[in-house]
């Protein structure tokens, strides 16, 4: 599980999201932040299960694009822990990718069988 890059990936993203849950100063922004947070984090123990895992992954990543609309409407100035969330879908872009790579891998290895 650990060896996996994506699983750093993930992990990097639940981070982002959580310190930015923390440094933000709204009630709603905590809570999404705070979901995204743990989705992210459990997104990790799926290891076996890789189409539901890049499928979270992508769903987290809107959620994110969400967020940023909605605060743009809200608070049109960024501040930098406005900008962890970016960070996060970055890491979540990456790990979405990894995934994908590896269970075309998989599915390769299962035809030579």
């Amino acid at each position: 599980m650990i060896q996996r890059i994506q699983t750093i990936f993930l992990l990097l993203a639940g981070i982002a999201f959580a310190v930015s849950a923390v440094m933000s100063d709204m009630l709603w922004t905590e809570v999404l932040l705070g979901c995204l947070a743990l989705l992210s984090l459990g997104n990790i123990f799926l290891f076996r299960k890789r189409p539901t895992q890049a499928t979270l992954c992508t769903a987290a990543m809107a959620l994110a694009i969400v967020y940023y609309i909605i605060l743009a409407v809200q608070q049109p100035m960024l501040v930098w822990p406005m900008a962890l969330p970016m960070v996060a879908v970055i890491f979540l872009f990456l790990a979405r990718n990894r995934i994908v790579k590896d269970e075309k891998l998989v599915r390769s290895l299962d035809r030579i069988r």
